[in-house]
């Protein structure tokens, strides 16, 4: 015995229409006659209602588990790309594949004040931002004190001021880059 399926439609169906022959009367035991009038055509409207009753349920069970599933693989192809952004740019970083001298100077653009300002890098960045400053006395590292920190992974700096700290640090980065993507859901 068939089971029966239940639909829930978004909509209710206004409206009903068969198109093409209809199948020889011998290749069609299973279809009801339709009569054109009297008590059997009501059960008949009837049976259609429900019927449609039942598709437009169909639909809105198919659409609410639609929107689950694509709700939940959201967030999971939000952490996929983070993992992935993740991978790439810690093999980067490795790997001395980044440009240290804009990750400081966007750094600095962050800092609360230009008074005081110590940068702390991982020594193997310390030497190309110290002959940057040499090279640029007038460039945007003028006056900075530049200082090695082995806590520092590579491209990554510390801003320190006397009014707050400013971190460039790649987890930071991608934590906001998460909060962000779960926010846009």
């Amino acid at each position: 015995m068939p089971t029966m399926l239940t639909l829930r439609l978004v909509q209710p169906i206004a409206a009903v229409s068969l198109s093409g022959p209809l199948p020889a009367p011998s290749a069609r035991r299973d279809l009801p006659e339709v009569p054109s009038a009297g008590p059997e055509s009501e059960s008949q409207k009837a049976q259609l209602v429900q019927l449609c009753r039942t598709i437009n349920g169909m639909v809105a069970s198919l659409d609410r588990l639609h929107q689950e599933t694509l709700a939940r693989n959201r967030t999971e192809i939000a952490r996929l790309a983070v993992e992935i952004a993740r991978k790439i740019l810690m093999d980067k970083a490795g790997k001395g594949e980044y440009d240290i001298q804009a990750i400081v100077e966007e750094a600095l653009k962050r800092a609360p004040t230009r008074q005081k300002i110590v940068v702390r890098l991982n020594p193997e960045d310390l030497a190309q931002c110290q002959r940057w400053q040499q090279e640029n006395p007038d460039g945007a590292f003028a006056g900075l004190e530049l200082a090695a920190d082995w806590s520092i992974g590579r491209g990554e700096c510390l801003v320190e001021t006397p009014k707050g700290i400013v971190k460039a640090f790649i987890e930071e980065h991608l934590e906001h880059i998460s909060e962000a993507l779960q926010k846009a859901q």
